[in-house]
């Protein structure tokens, strides 16, 4: 299983490299792309569909036996199964703001085994396997060593697919504590910031599974933790996501779990 990991994860990050560079490449004439609304604040253009398209195709060609599940074109869950966010980020990436990322997961059997994150805009690729730690362009990281709120600076989000309340009432509980925050309106990409210890922690109190598992996986391996994530088996709907240092998500979780 080992090797077969293994040669999973170099071939998605190949594939994540090439996907950034389509992205990048729709990015700089974002101008001229055709946008739809999917629902409240939830936008999608051509450039999305494009990149998802070609990570399948590549995804397929390389590992037949493999399902994949996209953020664009849905797809079935099995047993082994990539979860793919073509852009996460697509209201920056849209806005011409250079905070978006591609985003590739494998779960076997129901568990996240591979993380991968790429940032076109900053050409660095975040890759982890379980047990086998988290880089940063073929460097270790790992999280911060962050262990109070007051010292803390949290990446947040939210999102319109839940009530204000959701979010304002924790965040002022978050702030009385202390900490600062940052919201780069990418939840993978915040991720991706805490294991590298840039971002002390994130919160968001509903995030779709191809935004946060890859992330997630990161996390625990750079050396923190994240509390549960509510992983529903055909990958419908959303749940809490909160990850950081384990001291952190220790203060954090009263504050920002129902």
């Amino acid at each position: 299983m080992t090797i077969e990991l293994d040669r999973r994860l170099a071939a998605g990050a190949a594939v994540a490299r090439e996907a950034g560079r389509l992205a990048r490449r729709y990015f700089e004439r974002r101008a001229d792309l055709t946008v739809e609304l999917k629902g409240p604040q939830d936008l999608v253009s051509v450039a999305d569909r494009a990149v998802e398209e070609l990570i399948r195709a590549r995804l397929s060609a390389l590992f037949p036996e493999d399902a994949v599940v996209g953020e664009e074109a849905g797809g079935l869950a099995a047993s082994r199964v990539w979860v793919v966010d073509p852009i996460d980020g697509t209201q920056n990436f849209l806005r011409g703001l250079p905070w978006f990322c591609v985003v590739l997961a494998l779960m076997v059997d129901g568990r996240t085994e591979l993380g991968i994150i790429y940032d076109p805009n900053t050409d660095e690729l975040y890759t982890a396997r379980r047990g086998g730690g988290a880089f940063l362009n073929g460097e270790a990281i790992c999280v911060s060593d962050c262990v109070a709120l007051e010292n803390a600076v949290i990446g947040v989000g939210h999102s319109p697919r839940h009530a204000p309340e959701r979010f304002l009432e924790p965040f002022t509980a978050v702030l009385r504590a202390g900490a600062q925050t940052r919201n780069l309106l990418t939840a993978a990409l915040q991720l991706a910031h805490v294991a590298c210890g840039r971002l002390d922690a994130t919160w968001d109190p509903y995030l779709l599974p191809w935004d946060v598992l890859a992330g997630i996986l990161l996390v625990e391996e750079a050396g923190g933790a994240a509390a549960s994530y509510r992983l529903r088996p055909d990958f419908s709907g959303g749940a809490p996501l909160l990850a950081g240092t384990e001291p952190l998500v220790r203060a954090l979780r009263p504050m920002v779990t129902e």
